[in-house]
């Protein structure tokens, strides 16, 4: 009676020392970041751009930098920190591109529960704390979801430590919020599998708020790999089970109604998040986000990273970006998931295509037969699907040149350019099957796991064979001079100078035989070993598990050294003599220049090193005429095109300093090289930290009275702009109203700005006569504009710019941002909530009247 009553306790106790541990292996991790306040964000990014990296002269223990964390992802979260701290919201930023939609881009979570920790941390190490807190939660929910599902807690910490800690979690841990939205899709699993096996709504319904929690949290170019999972379980999973439910099966409709309550509430919850994304590609500069024809995938040879994870390079390895990115292939990517999960996944597969057809046809028999047989006959299938998954998304990855060329053409599939974002399916589905094998494999027959340590056997033994290939063939290709001879050779032309460039970076592996394929075989022995002691009953099953855990926490630490860089938080975007002189100077654009996009991926000489890339002045809040981004308003990048070409779908750069239209746009200042020549006419501010800050006497003042108006009814702005002979200095074109004629009054009006807000610009304006009163920045809808609290019209003028007609005297002109998508979006959100809040209720209380 006393161990029966003690029983529940071991368990409870089990399940918090496997939670704790899975909190425990990331605070061990980076320790540097809880206890001495590090940050995990790469401050040697900056290190070959100026003014942050004046002080190294040389990068060479640094050879590529990840420039998109730095560049995009991190400096929104100081925009949306930096609005929030000012009493605003983060709609609207006016500091990149003359100003764009932020919120509706995507990317920026401007409701994300993670900015919570920026409420009593730091910019730099409260972005730390919540990528790493993130982590932690998807490991615990991938825990949670295992044990519910009926897995024992031994293979749910194992699969949960595959989740946490394989290369794929790593190495996208600090930018793009990966895990954000990868965390919660253990629990939207969950609720789905639970709607499948009772038969219930309600749990569809838990479902879907866990999927607009994910849009919350998460960035949306990953949104169409969650969704394709819910479809899939729900048709697959639900479709192969519905027989197997007793006493009563579950109908065809059924399943796809859950279904579409999944999606229909995770939708509805998330429309703040997703609708005005959809505005804004209809106005965007490109219909849907990604649409270039390059795609970066995974090709079928990193397979191998599943043994070797630095075959290819290490994590920022630029040899081989260099090398493979000729072939659109992921420079970024391992698969590995340990070698000691190997074995319990290996085991898996073994088991399953050992199963005879015949057993597996008569599942359904045997659930109906024998009740109890059910739980095992779902477990059964459960197991088959995220076998599928697995393999799926493995395919999805390495498929894609047969595919992706006519993806270009289907709408929402357009969004799967970087095919290796599908990794976290495969993640995933790789740490649920880890732990399924983790199970079955401790509760396995000794004839079984016989047959199977003879199969690692011949593995291991193939795998020594292949190492050996790669060393007489690596050394003999040395003694032949066909290898280059230095590693860092960059390729030439043709596919020769190329085949040897790849060759050269691969064999400095072999000869001599590095730590990086050395490691990773001794670990396949000591997996070997440990499954033969195990076998042969020299040790226990409790202690075989326990050293089976710790082997694959030391196997991930091992790799996970190329991930757990921390650095110094004071080094995030610091304050420096030029940022400082640039926010004490009088308001005015900055444009940076030259963009240095290519150079900004190498390493650089102090002359060679890149201005402020797009988007980094933004954590400073100074404005400017460039920038990136995955969506913003077309008309901007169109316009800009009178510049120069603007050939990225994401960016505005310039390499030029001069132009009548940059002039228009209010560029005041330009920044450059110290040893770039100075731009026409321009005057010199300040020399320092290695760049050169000018001031730009003819630009146009951010807001001013048009001399004379067009109106482009009969020709398209654009082309009245790109004429010679037009003067874009005195001449404004204005589309949608009526070109008036502007007394020679208006040459003498003023106009100030005297409230610069993120949504909010208030202009005092003096003029003898009426006039168009133009503001250089973007326009789009959701701007509402009054004049001394009387709504007027907002006229796009310049094609990219926003005007008003101000009668003759003395006013103020209020520009607002206030979108109606948004407002609409957050009234369905809000309605959606309180309808389910009632639903929950009612089918509770339905609940609890069939149970009296």
């Amino acid at each position: 009676m006393t161990g029966s009553l003690n029983r529940p306790y071991k368990k409870h106790f089990a399940h918090f020392v496997n939670l704790s541990l899975l909190v425990l292996a990331i605070v061990v991790l980076y320790w540097q970041v809880f206890f001495l306040g590090q940050t995990i964000i790469d401050v040697n990014t900056l290190n070959n751009q100026l003014p942050w990296g004046y002080g190294v002269s040389e990068i060479e223990n640094y050879p590529y930098n990840r420039r998109d964390p730095t560049d995009m992802y991190i400096t929104r979260e100081y925009f949306i920190v930096a609005a929030y701290r000012d009493g605003e919201l983060p709609l609207w930023n006016p500091y990149t591109m003359c100003g764009h939609p932020i919120y509706a881009d995507g990317v920026t979570r401007i409701f994300s529960p993670s900015l919570l920790f920026y409420s009593f941390l730091d910019l730099p190490l409260g972005y730390s704390v919540a990528r790493l807190v993130e982590l932690m939660l998807g490991a615990i929910f991938l825990y949670l979801f295992l044990i519910i599902i009926g897995v024992s807690p031994r293979g749910a910490l194992f699969g949960a430590l595959v989740f946490e800690l394989s290369a794929h979690s790593l190495f996208h841990l600090t930018g793009l919020g990966w895990w954000g939205g990868l965390m919660w899709l253990p629990l939207i699993f969950l609720f789905v599998d639970r709607a499948i096996t009772r038969n219930s709504y309600t749990q569809a319904i838990f479902a879907g708020v866990c999927l607009a929690a994910q849009w919350y949290f998460a960035y949306m170019p990953n949104q169409i790999y969650y969704a394709g999972a819910i479809v899939l379980y729900y048709t697959v999973f639900g479709l192969r089970v519905k027989n197997l439910l007793t006493p009563k099966p579950l109908a065809v409709t059924q399943i796809f109604g859950m279904l579409a309550v999944t999606v229909a509430v995770g939708l509805l919850l998330s429309a703040t998040q997703w609708l005005p994304v959809m505005e804004l590609l209809g106005y965007s500069n490109r219909k849907i986000v990604p649409t270039e024809n390059s795609y970066i995938y995974l090709p079928p040879w990193y397979l191998l990273t599943l043994v070797f994870p630095n075959l290819f390079g290490t994590a920022y390895d630029a040899k081989m970006i260099n090398l493979f990115t000729a072939l659109n292939v992921s420079h970024d990517h391992s698969l590995y998931l340990g070698i000691a999960a190997l074995l319990p996944l290996g085991f898996l597969f073994y088991s399953v295509r050992q199963k005879r057809r015949d057993k597996n046809n008569s599942l359904v028999e045997d659930a109906k037969a024998n009740p109890a047989a059910q739980d095992e006959a779902i477990h059964h299938q459960r197991r088959r699907f995220f076998i599928l998954l697995f393999l799926l998304a493995l395919l999805v990855m390495m498929a894609a040149p047969l595919y992706v060329r006519i993806t270009r053409f289907v709408p929402v599939l357009q969004t799967i350019r970087v095919i290796v974002r599908a990794g976290v399916l495969f993640i995933f589905a790789a740490a649920v099957l880890a732990g399924f094998g983790m199970e079955q494999l401790l509760a396995a027959r000794k004839e079984s796991l016989q047959r199977f340590a003879h199969y690692v056997k011949r593995f291991l033994i193939v795998s020594l064979a292949l190492v050996g290939i790669g060393i007489l063939f690596s050394y003999g290709l040395k003694l032949a001079g066909w290898l280059s001879a230095s590693a860092d050779y960059v390729p030439g032309s043709g596919w020769q100078a190329y085949a040897k460039s790849v060759l050269t970076a691969l064999a400095s592996q072999f000869a001599p035989l590095q730590s990086t394929i050395l490691v990773p075989l001794l670990f396949l022995l000591v997996a070997y070993l440990l499954l033969h002691f195990w076998v042969a009953g020299k040790l226990t099953q409790k202690t075989f598990s326990a050293v089976l855990v710790i082997f694959l926490l030391g196997d991930l630490y091992w790799n996970s050294r190329q991930y757990d860089k921390t650095h110094d938080a004071a080094r995030v975007f610091p304050q420096t003599a030029i940022t400082e002189k640039l926010r004490s100077l009088p308001p005015g654009r900055v444009l940076i220049t030259p963009s240095g996009i290519e150079t900004n991926r190498r390493t650089s000489t102090q002359a060679e090193k890149v201005i402020a890339p797009p988007n980094t002045l933004l954590a400073y809040q100074i404005p400017t005429v460039t920038g990136k981004d995955q969506l913003f308003p077309k008309s901007y990048r169109e316009f800009c095109s009178l510049i120069e070409p603007q050939s990225r779908l994401s960016h505005v750069v310039f390499e030029t300093s001069v132009s009548p239209y940059l002039d228009l746009l209010n560029a005041r200042y330009v920044i450059t090289n110290e040893v770039a020549p100075p731009p026409p006419e321009s005057e010199l501010i300040l020399q320092s930290e290695g760049v050169a800050l000018y001031e730009n006497p003819k630009a146009s003042p951010r807001a001013f009275f048009a001399a004379e108006e067009i109106n482009s009814a009969s020709e398209p702005a654009l082309a009245i702009l790109k004429n010679p002979d037009f003067d874009v200095r005195t001449t404004a074109v204005i589309e949608g109203g009526q070109a008036r004629q502007i007394s020679h009054s208006v040459l003498t009006a003023s106009a100030k700005i005297i409230v610069d807000k993120r949504n909010q610009v208030m202009i005092e304006t003096e003029n003898a006569a009426d006039g168009l009163l133009v503001l250089s920045d973007t326009h789009y809808p959701g701007w509402q504009a009054t004049i001394d609290g009387n709504p007027v019209e907002i006229l796009r003028a310049n094609h990219t710019m926003r005007a008003v007609r101000v009668p003759a005297g003395r006013h103020v002109v209020l520009f607002t941002f206030a979108p109606k998508v948004f407002r609409v979006a957050g009234i369905i959100s809000l309605a959606s909530a309180l309808i389910l809040l009632m639903a929950l209720i009612i089918l509770h209380r339905r609940q609890e009247a069939q149970i009296l």
